[in-house]
């Protein structure tokens, strides 16, 4: 096996263990250490959120398409002020 076909192997172990539910793999006899466990958390919440902005990406973009409107280039906020008139 190549080292490209490793890295790649690597890279789809990776991406199908982040597409999967959180599952910290310990048991009673092999706790990893408390950093190890963070870390692996705040990897994979940090991939789902990835996941899910790019979910939420094309919904907004689909339902612009569908309402014939193009972006609001304001932030949320600013429009939000406005509509509660201040």
């Amino acid at each position: 096996m190549t080292p490209e076909e490793q890295k790649q192997g690597l890279a789809d172990r990776r991406k199908a263990y982040m597409e999967r539910d959180f599952d910290p793999g310990t048991s009673a006899t092999s706790m990893p250490p408390p950093e190890a466990r963070l870390a692996s958390a705040a990897e994979y919440a940090a991939y789902q959120l990835g996941q899910i902005n790019r979910k939420l990406d094309r919904l907004i973009a689909a339902t612009e398409r569908l309402a014939g409107d193009q972006p609001d280039p304001r932030p949320f906020s600013q429009i939000k002020a406005e509509r509660e008139g201040r």
